[in-house]
């Protein structure tokens, strides 16, 4: 998987409440963290698309799997 780049994770991070700060590790963490749930989530649509006989994961997949993980 590519590598993301750790600036707007940073800034989510910063938005999530004022004034506070946050490190380099807690950044690189934060982004470790977004790539694994990423990867999960991927999977969960892919597996979803495969269950409805499709190769092409839609948009539809992506909201279903992100309601069965309530986000």
């Amino acid at each position: 998987m590519a590598k993301l780049p750790l600036a707007p994770f940073e800034k989510i991070l910063k938005e999530s409440r004022k004034g506070i700060r946050v490190s380099d590790e807690a950044t690189k963490e934060f982004v470790f963290l977004i790539n694994e749930i990423s990867k999960d989530l991927a999977q969960e649509c892919a597996d979803l698309a495969e269950h409805a006989n499709r190769k092409t994961v839609l948009a539809a997949d992506v909201k279903m799997a992100g309601k069965r993980r309530k986000y």
